[in-house]
């Protein structure tokens, strides 16, 4: 195959073009890839933080208490993919304690449920860092860990918590969660469903029914069916209450894409420019190749592979050196990063196909890229070329 020959001769008598065109499609192969993968790992990282202490599905009352829920839980818990329906008693609040780190309030969202079920339904024993879930301690609070570590505490220390209806109650700490979302941890207190009645002075009524699925995106999927159930009650799904946060994270990523995608044009349009300058130093050499009776598909097909062999060292390279980055943030290299964005690691997660999206993409410019010089050099007649100087 002579074409390939004489291409991988025109390139490397050209290196450092070459280099600085190959160069540009590793930048940005490498930059789009990266950043995919990261911008994939924190949207679903979000993701999983909320759903970790968030329920997939939310009954309310429009404003008022539940009444009578033991029935509808019943009939709830029996449709095909719930996990399990937690009673719920949510309210605002301040919570005190002095020890030995001195002084500290702070307001909270006091999140009351039954424990036992929540345990079973939503896996909460694992999101505990201290102490652990004791559903019939009443008097047993668990605390979010970011205010756990603010205010110094331990278990078994006291803390005194008030309800926005003004009622006192001391509390004994049983323990601290961590669910990964710094607001949840910073302001979140979660109390047995009688002790957060009791101290809201509400009686045997809720605030939600909260539903949790087998696969939280098969929520969608059993609304129809729930809101049957519960007749007039509101049901809402993890994402309606959280649609905002999706179309904004939605919204990041395509404008982190576009952007990110100039690169790989701009290193296109390098591999356009050296190769126009490979057609105008190598005219004669056409004209040559021409005269010895070379067509004009043979001449076209050289200066194509030229922009091929550039663009399949380039984005082999990018790809490899992307895999490289990657396993240096999952391995923690970059820590520091981490204790800003309220991570344990920097999370990446990139799908086959989006790789396979990013190779074609740059592929299909690069190609774009070689065709006007090619066509510019298999258009030159044998006389033309040769009296070029």
């Amino acid at each position: 195959m002579i074409e390939f020959f004489i291409a991988k001769k025109h390139i490397l008598e050209r290196k450092k073009q070459s280099i600085i065109s190959i160069l540009g499609i590793v930048i940005g192969i490498t930059v789009l890839t990266v950043s995919i993968a990261i911008s994939n790992g924190l949207n679903n990282n979000m993701i999983n933080n909320i759903l970790s202490i968030s329920p997939h599905i939310t009954i309310t009352n429009n404003g008022y208490y539940i009444e009578d829920y033991e029935s509808i839980m019943a009939k709830l818990e029996k449709i095909s993919g719930v996990k399990g329906a937690i009673p719920t008693f949510s309210n605002q609040g301040i919570i005190k304690t002095d020890n030995e780190e001195g002084s500290f309030s702070s307001g909270v969202k006091i999140q009351g449920m039954d424990l036992k079920k929540a345990t079973q339904a939503m896996n909460l024993s694992k999101i505990m860092m201290a102490g652990k879930i004791e559903p019939e301690e009443y008097n047993k609070v668990l605390i979010g860990s970011e205010l756990y570590d603010q205010f110094g505490l331990k278990v078994g220390d006291k803390v005194e918590l008030t309800s926005a209806e003004n009622k006192k109650v001391m509390l004994v700490v049983g323990g601290a969660f961590k669910s990964g979302s710094l607001d949840i941890d910073s302001s979140m207190v979660i109390l047995p469903l009688v002790t957060a009645q009791l101290i809201s002075e509400s009686g045997d009524v809720l605030r939600s029914i909260d539903l949790t699925m087998n696969n939280a995106y098969d929520a969608p999927k059993v609304v129809g069916e729930v809101s049957k159930i519960v007749g007039e009650y509101r049901v809402r799904t993890w994402g309606d209450i959280n649609n905002a946060l999706l179309k904004a994270l939605a919204l990041e990523k395509t404008v982190m894409i576009t952007l990110f995608s100039l690169i790989i044009i701009i290193a296109g349009f390098v591999v356009s420019v050296v190769l126009n300058t490979m057609v105008r130093e190598k005219t004669r050499d056409i004209g040559i190749l021409r005269s010895m009776g070379y067509s004009r598909k043979i001449i076209m097909r050289i200066f194509l592979l030229e922009g091929s062999i550039l663009g399949i060292f380039g984005i082999t390279t990018g790809i490899v050196l992307s895999f490289l980055i990657m396993s240096l943030l999952k391995m923690g290299v970059f820590n520091k990063l981490t204790e800003i964005y309220y991570l344990t690691s920097i999370p990446v997660e990139i799908s086959f196909k989006e790789i396979c999206l990013i190779v074609g993409a740059t592929a299909v410019v690069i190609f774009i890229s070689s065709v006007f010089p090619s066509y510019r050099a298999a258009k030159l007649t044998p006389v033309e070329a040769l009296k070029y100087e």
